[in-house]
Formats: C-alpha cells, sequence, structure tokens
C-alpha cells in the first residue's frame, strides 16, 4: 500500500458518492415535477441512501482500513512499544462501567482501541460515545424516541506509580455525567475540599478517603492537572482506582480519523492531525510525570 494507491481508493469512493447523488437530485426533481407529491421525496432519498449505503460499504471499509494502516499504525509504531491498534474494537464497556464512576447510560459505542507504553508506562485508550434513551409525547400522543450524548470524546487509562488504598475521583465542573456526585452512596464516597481554592473552584473531589485523597492530590499534582484542563479543550474525568488512572476527556471529537473523501489526500496535514492525536495520549504521561521512579510502586 502507498499514497497513491489510497488516493486512487478515495477517488473512486468519492465518485460513486457523486454519482448517487446526482441520481437523488434527479430523481427528486422528477417527483415533484410528474407527481407533485413532494412528500414522496423523503422515502425516496432514504432508498438511495439504503442502496448507496450498500453499494460502498465494501469499498468505504477497505478504504478505511489501508488509510489507518498506511498512517496511524505507522505513525504509533514510531511512539509507542508493544503497540496494539484495533481500529474496529473499541474500549471494553465493562472497562469502564466497573470503574463505578461514570453513567453509562442506554447505548454505547466505541472504536480506535490503542494500547501499548510510552516511558515504560503501559496506557490503553479508545473513543467512546455514551449516549442515554429519551423520549417525548405530542399533543396527539405519539411518542418520538431520541438520544442524547452524555459523553463523547477519551476514555484513556494509564498505570499509575503512586500506590494508594481508596479510590478517588476528580471531576472538572461542568463534565456531567459522573456518578460520584450524585448517585454514590454518601457513606462510600465524601466530597473532599483541597487546600487550593483554585483548584476546587475548578473540580470536585469524591474520594472513599478523605486522607488518600490529600495524599494522591500533592499540590503538585493539582498544578499539572490544572495544567493539562489549560492544554486540552474538553471537560476532565480523573478516576484513581486500584492503582490505575482512567482520564475520560469528554471533547465531543474522534481521533484518528481518515481525512474527507472529497478533498485530495494531503500527507503532511494528516501526519500532522496524527502527531496531534497521539500528542493527547503522550502529555498525560508528561506532564503528571507518571513515570517518575520516586512514585515506583511497591513490590
Amino acid at each position: 500500500m502507498n499514497i497513491e494507491e489510497l488516493e486512487k481508493q478515495r477517488i473512486k469512493l468519492r465518485d460513486t458518492y457523486t454519482i448517487l447523488i446526482v441520481i437523488a437530485i434527479i430523481g427528486s426533481i422528477l417527483i415533484i415535477a410528474f407527481t407533485k407529491m413532494p412528500e414522496f421525496i423523503i422515502f425516496y432519498i432514504m432508498i438511495v441512501l439504503l442502496i448507496g449505503g450498500l453499494i460502498t460499504a465494501k469499498s468505504k471499509s477497505k478504504y478505511l482500513s489501508d488509510f489507518k494502516k498506511y498512517f496511524v499504525n505507522s505513525a504509533l509504531q514510531n511512539k509507542f512499544t508493544d503497540l496494539k491498534y484495533m481500529p474496529t474494537q473499541g474500549m471494553p464497556y465493562q472497562t469502564i462501567a466497573s470503574t463505578r464512576m461514570m453513567y453509562m447510560g442506554d447505548r454505547y459505542h466505541s472504536n480506535d482501541y490503542i494500547s501499548g507504553k510510552y516511558k515504560d508506562i503501559a496506557f490503553a485508550q479508545a473513543d467512546v460515545h455514551i449516549e442515554e434513551k429519551r423520549e417525548t409525547r405530542d399533543s396527539d400522543g405519539h411518542t418520538r424516541t431520541y438520544y442524547v450524548t452524555l459523553f463523547r470524546g477519551r476514555w484513556m487509562i494509564f498505570d499509575f506509580n503512586k500506590t494508594f488504598k481508596a479510590d478517588l475521583q476528580v471531576c472538572q465542573k461542568g463534565f456531567g455525567n459522573n456518578k460520584a456526585g450524585g448517585l454514590f452512596s454518601k457513606d462510600v464516597f465524601h466530597k473532599v475540599k483541597m487546600e487550593s481554592e483554585v483548584f476546587n473552584k475548578s473540580f470536585n473531589i469524591y474520594a472513599q478517603s478523605e486522607h488518600e485523597a490529600f495524599y494522591i492530590l500533592t499540590p503538585s499534582l493539582m498544578e499539572k492537572i490544572m495544567k493539562l484542563d489549560q492544554m486540552n479543550s474538553g471537560k476532565l474525568l480523573l478516576c484513581f482506582i486500584n492503582n490505575r488512572l482512567h482520564i475520560g476527556l469528554y471533547d465531543g471529537k474522534d481521533s484518528f480519523e481518515h481525512a474527507p473523501i472529497w478533498k485530495k489526500i494531503d500527507p503532511e496535514q494528516t501526519k500532522s492531525k496524527i502527531a496531534a492525536d497521539i500528542n493527547q495520549i503522550t502529555m498525560f504521561i508528561d506532564e503528571l510525570d507518571l513515570d517518575n521512579d520516586l512514585f515506583r510502586k511497591e513490590v
């Protein structure tokens, strides 16, 4: 696989989409002109989309797979050791649910699973989308079902080299849908105020043990978390569980996405975007200093 072959796949896929759009437009015009029943247009377009999806499914899947093999996998291999990259697989539902720190809603989707090591620190990450089912009823009694997003972004897990005895959650205000603040029993998790008023203004802290909260959240670590907040556009949720650090980055984005079908592939721009996505993994290890020997787990 090379860039020329990848570009040929993109052009073929683009041309197929173009033909389908033209068919949809011409068909809609004919429906209006000869049937005078514009309500059929929506049904017609749905049929075209369905047929188009079936026609392009295989070629689109191959293009996405080859794109990620060519650009993403090679970039990841240059940065991480012990790499495992599975674009079509995601973070297992139970991995997040078992933390008991995130409301899991009614619909869960995850992909672009990555695991490996950076600076000898093991990590895993994936794109995650969690939605909640809701219903409304109009004045005629008709029910409409729809879904609202509870979380969309990255879920990352890092080895944490500081041993602790109780779980802790640090939730940035505005994150929403974390469970520790409202759904946990008050005798299990307690809201804790840190000595830093600046930190308290931006984050809510819930801990099983106040002593452990102060042990884990040192002044230095709190400064680093606030710096990470400035470096990221989304809201942060940090869960310290079983000597591992779970981080939810709610930024409404998908990582390692393919270049637009309608635009010629720009290798340098694509590599730059992928490098930025990779940096969102490494920055947490770098900024939190997770490889610091002072925090090595007791053997």
